[in-house]
């Protein structure tokens, strides 16, 4: 029942706004004025047009400065990514000698013979050498540890360091 009354309230309140403002109109319209309609047309156009470009200059500005950060060593290796909506996407791995895109082996997180879970990054073109280890899981661990690592540097502002390069 309350939300009945609060939308009946509402409805009173931009119907009293709508009612002025067609009525403010009205009494414009019916004015007389010392310099043709078409300079009025025109100032307005141009009032519009500059109050759209100032409103999409501040918003390009307001842009986050951090999303320009989307390359970095971790963890020994060189790590690659875009930005979606403020989300890391698209996280590749690279291999910091010869560019190429490191494969992954995460056997070891898969089985009970071993203490040691943790996921290998090779690279295939430098005759399979091993870049880089992250202990603690499978693949998805390893890429999730990578963002976390980067959403920490964005955090304590340490990813500046790295962009100014």
């Amino acid at each position: 029942m309350q939300v009945i009354e609060k939308t009946q309230e509402y409805f009173i309140i931009s119907s009293s706004w709508f009612s002025q403002a067609m009525l403010w109109l009205e009494n414009t319209q019916l004015t007389a004025y010392n310099y043709p309609a078409w300079i009025f047309l025109l100032a307005s156009i141009f009032g519009l047009i500059s109050l759209l470009t100032i409103f999409m200059l501040i918003k390009k500005n307001s842009k986050l400065d951090y999303t320009s950060y989307t390359e970095d060593s971790i963890y020994g290796a060189t790590w690659k990514w875009k930005w979606h909506k403020n989300q890391i996407t698209n996280l590749q791995c690279y291999c910091p000698n010869c560019a190429s895109i490191l494969v992954y082996d995460d056997t070891s997180s898969h089985t009970k013979y071993t203490d040691v879970s943790k996921t290998d990054f090779i690279c295939e073109s430098c005759e399979s050498k091993l870049i880089t280890s992250i202990h603690g899981g499978n693949k998805n661990y390893a890429f999730n540890a990578v963002k976390r690592e980067i959403e920490r540097r964005i955090r304590i502002n340490e990813y500046k360091l790295n962009t100014s390069k």
